[in-house]
């Protein structure tokens, strides 16, 4: 074997080792969790491993250790010899979801309210998210408007994980988490439900900084309730007027 042939063999199998690297598939898991999150890929869309490859500028290795990965998460299906699909969405997942969401995160939400009264650190984060929340609701509504109450419903729930003391809800409503993300943007679609979504989200944050666990675990399961409903109706007009049809499984 050649000097160069040994060196053209060296540097592809270099190329390789780079990328089967952990950092690698943790990459495109990551790219491709948020485009599924963000509704880039859609309920039930195929994912060939050519797009994929292309999207991520990955090999098909780490593109397929990825797969497997949103296949655990619960975000993709993966078949025998067929491309791996967007998991639809299934009315009754959503139902049970919810149902888990209305037990997990007003325990959470009690127990960072008790102890914001002792850390200046979480009630100077919740008193500037509040702030933020009445700047936007000042605002008419536009694509600024939809980012950044987008970007600041997420702060609260990342803060809302952040300070959980208990590790077994804060592990339980990280793992919901992957399956709510998607459906946030079908709730966000109705423009008044935004305007009441950012009263509740100033409501909860006032009540942790008053350190009345009970009030705000009161109004995050209000929230739960009106988010749920519009997730509902949202998906039963979709399906109703045929824009969903691969995308919503009504019985499942």
């Amino acid at each position: 074997m050649s000097l160069c042939t040994v060196a053209k063999y060296n540097k592809a199998m270099e190329k390789e080792r780079s990328q089967r690297t952990p950092g690698k598939t943790d990459a495109v898991y990551l790219q491709l969790k948020s485009d599924i999150e963000d509704g880039v890929f859609l309920p039930g869309e195929t994912l060939p491993e050519i797009t994929l490859v292309e999207r991520t500028g990955a090999s098909r290795t780490p593109v397929r250790e990825a797969l497997r990965r949103l296949a655990a998460d619960g975000l993709v299906e993966i078949a025998p010899r067929r491309p791996a699909v967007v998991s639809r969405i299934s009315l009754r997942t959503v139902r049970e979801l919810f149902d888990f969401r209305r037990i997990v995160e007003p325990a959470a939400v009690r127990l960072v309210a008790q102890d914001a009264q002792d850390s200046a650190e979480i009630m100077k984060s919740f008193q500037d998210l509040q702030k933020d929340f009445q700047q936007i609701r000042k605002l008419d509504y536009n694509e600024e408007f939809a980012t950044k109450f987008r970007v600041n419903a997420r702060r609260f729930d990342d803060l809302l994980l952040q300070y959980t003391p208990n590790g077994h809800l804060r592990r339980s409503i990280a793992e919901l988490r992957t399956h709510t993300a998607r459906l946030k943007r079908i709730a966000h679609t109705d423009h008044q439900r935004l305007h009441e979504s950012i009263t509740e989200h100033m409501a909860m944050c006032k009540a942790i900084i008053a350190g009345d666990g009970q009030q705000a675990a009161t109004i995050l399961v209000e929230h739960l309730d009106h988010v749920d409903r519009a997730i509902f109706t949202a998906l039963l007009d979709q399906q109703e007027s045929g824009r969903s049809r691969s995308h919503v499984d009504l019985l499942g």
